[in-house]
């Protein structure tokens, strides 16, 4: 089952599994492709004096792109790339029963994880305090990365002590996307993409030292811009999870 976010997760919500409900974060613009930002990348290069700057390959712009996607990415849990997740665990092996090959990637882009019907998050299990095999019980407590001994790490990625935990987990993850081709549209802010792209190439050029900085500059404004939008948001304190509708009062004697 699949969620995105919202307060509340009653079945009025639900259509088809999912809950939809506005992001957080406001949208970031009409997706560009790769091509296009290569070519926007090329222009803003094209505008800055210097002999090193007047002949670019595209292919190693578009590989900018991608690295600076990639550092980016993992910076924050941005929404866009984010969903809640309904799984059940197997109650032999800790792991869940969903084939998790295209949606969870990699262990990090775990971000939480709840019992069914509980505002308590699961833990990281301590290697060096906890031994797991002395966990006992239906319920899970901790989680852990399946190591490269696993034949199921690609399809399960993770498992839960207890082993033996039932029932339902609630999490939320971030699906990374593959590495981009020319026609792949990004699911990004372009300008941070195209002035951090601009800023490696100024960099690895070095002919232009005064546009370098300022392009820096510029890249790190921008990504300074997004973390304090996406941090703009209220948050909770308390695990409240619906605004009361009726209120009772009791007479004093």
């Amino acid at each position: 089952m699949i969620f995105t976010e919202s307060s509340t997760t009653t079945a009025d919500n639900l259509v088809g599994g999912v809950l939809a409900s506005p992001s957080l974060l406001p949208s970031f613009s009409i997706m560009a492709t790769l091509t296009q930002l290569v070519d926007r990348t090329a222009d803003r290069l094209s505008m800055i004096a210097g002999q090193g700057v007047q002949t670019y390959a595209e292919d190693r712009i578009a590989e900018m792109i991608q690295h600076k996607f990639d550092v980016l990415f993992e910076e924050v849990f941005w929404p866009q790339f984010c969903t809640w997740y309904q799984w059940t665990l197997d109650g032999t092996l800790g792991v869940v029963t969903t084939d998790l090959t295209d949606i969870l990637k990699r262990f990090e882009d775990i971000q939480v994880i709840y019992p069914e019907n509980s505002n308590t998050s699961l833990t990281k299990i301590s290697n060096i305090t906890t031994n797991p095999f002395k966990l006992s019980g239906t319920t899970p407590i901790h989680y852990e990365a399946l190591g490269p001994t696993f034949g199921n790490k690609t399809t399960r990625v993770f498992r839960v002590w207890p082993l033996a935990a039932t029932g339902d987990i609630v999490l939320r993850v971030r699906t990374k996307p593959d590495t981009f081709v020319s026609t792949d549209e990004i699911d990004f802010d372009d300008q941070s993409l195209i002035l951090g792209s601009v800023f490696d190439y100024l960099e690895d050029d070095g002919t232009n030292p005064n546009a370098t900085q300022k392009f820096q500059l510029l890249f790190e404004a921008r990504v300074k811009q997004l973390k304090n939008t996406f941090n703009s948001a209220p948050i909770s304190l308390d695990p409240v999870t619906a605004i009361p509708q009726t209120f009772s009062f009791v007479e004093l004697s």
